[in-house]
């Protein structure tokens, strides 16, 4: 298990953050050369343009209908769904296969339970899919909620599934972190006036990631933890 950060101020011991939100796909699982193997399927299956396919692998984390009317702007609604359908049988048939968990994930989700951290996701990913992962490898108890894609009406970088999380877990803004690899999901925090963490495991680059000014940009749920943990006391004195 890794190491559980404690700290204490004025003789009160502290976590930062009494809620972690967690993305899914890149943040906790490995999923993006999975997904992007999904999306060439298509293309071929569709005589679709290397141009399309650049596209669309930028778009990972924005829900799939989404992705559809962004890439196919001059297509039917029906067309959309007739290619969302087909990616959705090709993933839906190798789910587990195509979600390897990160490194340091288990222990990490282990000392944040140990350390009274309530841990939840917020995901464009459909609801299902996500506990069919968690339950395949037994992780499902560590997780308080999960908001997936049909649980919200605006997907990110709306802020809607953070105030969803909040209201359900009934935690303030000022205890909470969103913890995402994509500016999708840094943006989403950001209009919801929550810190964010963002990891480069997943989509975006450090660079792009910066552009969207989380608190920390990290490369890996390693180094997510003690930040969680200890960053209550850096806030307080970065703020006085």
């Amino acid at each position: 298990m890794l190491r559980a950060y404690r700290i204490e101020w004025q003789g009160e011991r502290l976590n930062l953050y009494k809620l972690a939100i967690f993305d899914f796909d890149g943040t906790l699982v490995d999923s993006a050369p999975g997904i992007v193997d999904v999306m060439k399927n298509c293309v071929d299956e569709y005589n679709l343009s290397d141009d399309i396919y650049k596209e669309w692998q930028q778009l990972i984390g924005v829900p799939l209908m989404r992705q559809m009317e962004i890439i196919f702007p001059d297509h039917s609604e029906e067309y959309w769904l007739e290619v969302a359908t087909r990616y959705r049988e090709i993933y839906d048939s190798k789910t587990i296969e195509l979600c390897p968990l990160f490194p340091h994930l288990i222990p990490m989700l282990e000392t944040l339970k140990a350390s009274d951290v309530k841990i939840t996701i917020a995901s464009s990913k459909r609801r299902h899919l996500i506990e069919t992962v968690l339950d395949h490898h037994d992780l499902s108890h560590f997780f308080s909620l999960i908001v997936g894609a049909q649980d919200v009406q605006n997907h990110k970088p709306h802020p809607e599934s953070v105030h969803l999380t909040l209201q359900k877990m009934g935690t303030q803004a000022a205890d909470a972190v969103v913890i995402g690899d994509s500016t999708y999901d840094l943006d989403m925090a950001r209009g919801a006036d929550v810190d964010a963490i963002g990891v480069t495991t997943g989509i975006h680059t450090t660079e792009i990631l910066a552009m969207s000014q989380p608190k920390h940009i990290v490369k890996g749920l390693d180094e997510v933890l003690p930040i969680i943990l200890n960053g209550r006391m850096s806030n307080k004195r970065a703020s006085q």
